[in-house]
């Protein structure tokens, strides 16, 4: 009895890390992740924002474009972006100052 439960314990436990494993691997593919991690927080860095404020200028950006486009609309446009298309880029680049403004106004005056 005990080895059984050690078994089935054990088999549960195997397939709860495989979803756990499944679902990091999909919000990898996700793009907005994608852009999020490879090239707004980077970029934000990049120019000098603190680690923090790309963050949350970045964290605002892909919420407000999570509002704007479907998963597979906003697939397409990163496609573009990332295949240097210059409108993509300054799609993109409207909603990143939006949220800059914003969370550098919020960080100015709450100081």
């Amino acid at each position: 009895m005990n080895k059984t439960y050690k078994l089935l314990v054990g088999t549960l436990l195997l397939l709860g890390l495989n979803s756990v494993s499944l679902a990091q691997n999909a919000d990898a593919a996700n793009p907005f992740t994608q852009f999020y991690n490879n090239n707004c927080v980077p970029e934000a860095t990049k120019v000098g924002l603190t680690q923090a404020e790309a963050s949350q200028i970045c964290n605002c950006t892909v919420r407000t474009l999570r509002e704007k486009y479907s998963t597979e609309a906003f697939a397409a446009l990163y496609a573009q972006y990332t295949s240097g298309d210059t409108a993509a880029r300054r799609t993109l680049t409207r909603y990143g100052q939006s949220c800059s403004q914003e969370v550098l106004d919020d960080l100015l005056w709450d100081n």
